[in-house]
This record gives structure tokens, C-alpha cells and sequence, in this order.
């Protein structure tokens, strides 16, 4: 467990089946006595002294920002809860769940990470941590996170829920179905703390998830420990068979940064790169220059694992629509047209804002007069989207662990967050079992 973080909601399959909210707990798990939370704390919640601090996650090969970690921050303004030793997120957290309001403090930070990201529209990921503790927990809401980003339009493809803490939750039968559930709805997944202790491979191999983050006490002075080296090259190595994407955590020395990248390391996170920040802004250049000049020198070391190939070698040139398109004029474009399986819903700046594709927009054309209605109305307003940098097997992962319905709809590369062209997936399992990765 990372100190500084929150933890965001982790819901047991069988509270997921059934949407809807659970009276607020008055008993805090496993204690038998009843627990009346403090004022100071309610009053906490609807402050402004509770803020969101983001670090980015950067691609050690072009020092680019590819996603970012959220983490819960207390402000100096929380006088009450620093009055009585509650530091740090993880110190609230603690104090909630004592006095059974831990899904009270968790949905707060998430609701603050989530309206920040949507009011300033940046493009990437984000990393929800996950507290395996409010699984269980009586307050617990299943759906919020889904309904909260369809009330600020935030697609569930960008975020990424971070599973830790818990080798209970992780050994079990409950991380699997928890996994399902939420890959259908188009979260990815990522295990933290690999190497930590409890983080089995078993787990790993189970769940298979889309992100695998190396333990900080894994990624700290491993220049200069063979042995050390040998497994996080292995664990590279894993990943890159398994369509799993491994992120360093913890890097703060610049030696280890050159010795995670002769690992094949593709991912990292750590003081070396940035301090976690309220604001979204891209890395410093010198930090940049400092990543490119290391990938480079792993390069002419000849250290570093040749580069896995990417989707955007495999998109097509592919029209697109404007959200104001008559449905009618969009569906007779697919009907003449076998090349087109669906087209994409693109701004006039080239931002994706959804996939009509030709199935489902002809049947619903098919049952109810909608021909002269806008295609953003009818369109999937939360396509699978990738930047054209993506290896394919993480392609193919993502596409795979959407739900039934959309399995095998197209993925719209991007760069930059502009839209470049659709990849079908036939192709890109043609690709695949070519061994052209």
C-alpha cells in the first residue's frame, strides 16, 4: 500500500447484480459494537478541505505521459482531522472505516478525482485505487463510479481500477468475478504492489489483468542487484506475452531508471519523474530529455527489448461522420459500402465522440422512425479508443474484455487523442497469430 493514496469502490459480484443503495452503516465491519461517526468528520466531507493530487505514469521510451494515478489529499484546512493525528488520506481512511464511514470518505475522493479530470478534458487514463474493504462494507452503492462518469461524460475505457492490500481478496474467487464484471463494463483492471509479498503469482495468472505495477521495494536499487534484475525481466517479459502492461513504481534514482529500461520495462511512476500535483500538466522538459537520453543509451547498450509492434501499423484509412449527420444518410453510408462495418462519430477538431456501427444503428432504424435524428443521438457514445502507440496484444486484451455485445466491434485508433482510423478485430487476431508482435 502506497501512503498518500485513496482507495476507490471494489464491489462483490453479487452486490453488483442489483443496482441501487444500502442504508449507511452504523456498525463497522467486524467490530460488534455500534459506532456513531464523529461530527468533525461529516463535516470533513462536505468541506473544501478534501483535494485530489495526480502523478503521472510515463512511457519510459518517449517520455510521455500515458496515464496518471489518483490520490486522495488532506488540505491544511482540515484542522479538526489534523488535531486529532489524521494526517494523511490513508489516516482517514482508517478513522472512517472505524466509525463506519469508509464508502463515505472513498466516494468523496472519487467524486473530487472524477469532476477534475471532466472540467479540464485531459486525454489518457486514470488510476482509481481500490479498498477491498468496501466490498463488504454495508454503505456500500453499487454502480456509483459507472453512473458518476456517464454524469460527466467520462468514459469507463478510461479508467483503470487498481486492485491492492488485500492477498485475502486477491487468492479468492471474488477477485475473478469482481474482474469480469467490471472488464464488461469497460474498466481495466491493474494489480498493485507486485512483489510486495502477498501479490501471488497465482492471482497474476488468474486474473490476468490489463496493468501490473512493480513494488516500489522492488523498483528501488535494483542497478546493481542481478537477482533483483533477472525477475523484474522476467515479470517484463510476462507482460508483454500476456498482453499485460508493467508499470515501475517508486523510481527515484536515475540508475534504476536505466536498469528498469535494459529490463524492458515499458511503464513508469516515482519522484525521478514527478511529485504528485493537483494540476494536469505535462512533464517538465528536462525530464523528458532525461527519459529519451536513458532510452536511448539502453538502445545502443543493446539492453533494451526491441519495441513490440503497435496498432496504429495496422489502422486503416477510414471515413467518418460529423455528430450532426442525419442516422439515415449514416446507415445507407454502411449499407453501400461492405468495407464499413461501422463508422466513427468524429468533432470537426477530430475528437472520437462515438461508433455507429452498421448492425445495431439498422436495427434500431429498423424499429422505429429515427432516419432524420443526429447519429450522436444513436451512436455508442463509449467505444474501445487506443492510442496508435498500443502494442497489440494489450489491443487485443482490451478489445477481448468488452462485453458480449461489442466484442468485436472495431477499435478506433488515436494519436494524441485525435482520431487516426479503426482497426477491425479480425485483423488484429490475423496480426496476432501471425506472431507480427
Amino acid at each position: 500500500m502506497k501512503a498518500g493514496e485513496y482507495r476507490a469502490e471494489a464491489p462483490s459480484a453479487t452486490r453488483d447484480e442489483a443496482l441501487g443503495t444500502i442504508p449507511p452503516a452504523t456498525i463497522p465491519p467486524g467490530s460488534g459494537a455500534v459506532a456513531t461517526a464523529p461530527t468533525w468528520l461529516d463535516e470533513l466531507l462536505v468541506s473544501e478541505h478534501l483535494h485530489v493530487a495526480f502523478q503521472p505514469i510515463v512511457d519510459l521510451g518517449t517520455g510521455e505521459v500515458m496515464g496518471r494515478e489518483v490520490l486522495g489529499r488532506l488540505g491544511p484546512g482540515a484542522s479538526e482531522a489534523h488535531a486529532r493525528g489524521v494526517s494523511g488520506p490513508q489516516a482517514l481512511l482508517e478513522m472512517a472505516h472505524s466509525h463506519g464511514r469508509l464508502v463515505a470518505v472513498d466516494r468523496r475522493f472519487r467524486e473530487i478525482g472524477i469532476e477534475t479530470l471532466a472540467r479540464v478534458g485531459s486525454e489518457g487514463v486514470f488510476f482509481l485505487n481500490v479498498d477491498p474493504r468496501v466490498i463488504d462494507d454495508p454503505a456500500f452503492s453499487a454502480g456509483f463510479t459507472r453512473r458518476l462518469l456517464e454524469e460527466h461524460g467520462v468514459a469507463p475505457t478510461r479508467i483503470v481500477l487498481e486492485l491492492t492490500e488485500s492477498g485475502a481478496v486477491l487468492d479468492s474467487d471474488r477477485l475473478e468475478r469482481i474482474v469480469r464484471h467490471y472488464a464488461s463494463q469497460g474498466f481495466r483492471i491493474a494489480l498493485d504492489d507486485v512483489g510486495a509479498g502477498y501479490a501471488s503469482l497465482t492471482a497474476l495468472v488468474r486474473v490476468r489483468p490489463h496493468f501490473l505495477k512493480l513494488d516500489k521495494a522492488i523498483v528501488r536499487h535494483l542497478a546493481g542487484d542481478p537477482l533483483r534484475a533477472h525477475l523484474v525481466r522476467s515479470l517484463a517479459d510476462f507482460g508483454r506475452r500476456a498482453g499485460i502492461q508493467v508499470i515501475a513504481e517508486g523510481i527515484e534514482d536515475e540508475h534504476d531508471l536505466q536498469a528498469l529500461l535494459a529490463c524492458g520495462v515499458e511503464l513508469g511512476q516515482g519522484y525521478l519523474l514527478a511529485r504528485p500535483a493537483p494540476e494536469l500538466g505535462p512533464l517538465p522538459t528536462n525530464v523528458k530529455d532525461l527519459v529519451r537520453r536513458a532510452a536511448k543509451q539502453a538502445e545502443r547498450d543493446g539492453q533494451s527489448s526491441p519495441p513490440p509492434r503497435t496498432i496504429g501499423a495496422l489502422r486503416g484509412s477510414h471515413a467518418s461522420v460529423l455528430p450532426g449527420t442525419p442516422a439515415g444518410e449514416v446507415a445507407g453510408a454502411l449499407r453501400r459500402s461492405t468495407a464499413y462495418v461501422a463508422l466513427p462519430v468524429v468533432d470537426c477538431e477530430g475528437h472520437v465522440l462515438g461508433l455507429a456501427t452498421r448492425e445495431r444503428l439498422l436495427d434500431e432504424l429498423a424499429h422505429a422512425r429515427r432516419g432524420g435524428s443526429p447519429i450522436a443521438v444513436l451512436m455508442d457514445p463509449h467505444p474501445l479508443r487506443v492510442d496508435e502507440a498500443t502494442p497489440l496484444p494489450v489491443a487485443l486484451r482490451l478489445a477481448t474484455s468488452r462485453d458480449e455485445s461489442r466484442v468485436y466491434d472495431p477499435v478506433i485508433v488515436e494519436h494524441q487523442g485525435r482520431y487516426l482510423g479503426i482497426v477491425t478485430v479480425q485483423v488484429l487476431m490475423r496480426a496476432i497469430a501471425d506472431g507480427e508482435f
